[in-house]
């Protein structure tokens, strides 16, 4: 995985590892609504039961930046599911890490990787940190040491969107796209739009094509007709 500004990339063999560094200038976590649980798991890590934890949450739910936030504040390499699955094991054998995340654990087609990965984790006593859709449990079929595994680990829920997630989402979806919404119009959205994550992006979206941007409930009505979700 290649890292951002924010990361040192390192790597072995084809194997690459993203050690990120926490950066002032991001925005803030949510940690309240839909996100509360998990948060709060994440930051009881030095207790997680084997040192090891799945968390899981549906597409563009912030499994990736909860995941990134975990590894700034234990010092964790982040690696893919991909990527563990395309490198040999012996590469991964000689990993040297005190803590990792993998990022969409649950990809590749092959676990081979993830189970040496996880078995290494064990016997360093380096906590690991899972991210996939589904409960692991489903992840894989084979082979049946990694089922049993992934059958037994914890796991964080990122639950389903909320009214209130829903807002504090679009309030940064409008802050990334430099749109001032009024609070008004932030709260009648959140009310009336598509009760998903990958809902935010869109409104976000048509926000910004949309006359008035939302600027009063007519604007905000529009923006929500526009994308065939009924405002009511």
């Amino acid at each position: 995985m290649t890292g951002g500004p924010s990361g040192a990339d390192r790597h072995s063999g084809q194997l690459f590892l993203d050690f990120p560094k926490a950066d002032p200038a991001s925005r803030p976590l949510i940690e309240s609504g839909s996100y509360s649980s998990a948060v709060a798991s994440l930051k009881r890590w030095r207790y997680w039961p084997g040192g090891q934890l799945a968390l899981t949450g549906e597409v563009q739910s912030g499994r990736s930046r909860l995941l990134r936030m975990w590894a700034e504040e234990t010092g964790a390499a982040i690696v893919t599911g991909q990527g563990l699955a395309e490198a040999a094991i012996d590469e991964i054998a000689r990993l040297s890490v005190s803590a990792l995340a993998v990022d969409d654990a649950d990809q590749p087609s092959n676990g081979l990787g993830l189970l040496a990965t996880l078995n290494l984790c064990r016997d360093r006593g380096a906590p690991v940190l899972l991210s996939g859709r589904a409960e692991p449990a489903i992840w894989f079929a084979t082979p049946p040491d990694l089922r049993s595994r992934l059958s037994a680990m914890p796991v964080a829920h990122i639950e389903p969107a909320d009214e209130e997630t829903l807002a504090a989402r679009l309030r940064e979806a409008c802050a990334l796209r430099h749109l001032i919404i009024p609070e008004e119009s932030v709260t009648y959205l959140a009310r009336r739009m598509e009760r998903s994550w990958e809902a935010v992006s869109r409104v976000a979206d048509q926000l910004a094509r949309t006359p008035g941007r939302a600027e009063g409930l007519r604007s905000a009505r529009a923006v929500l007709v526009a994308l065939g979700m009924d405002p009511g």
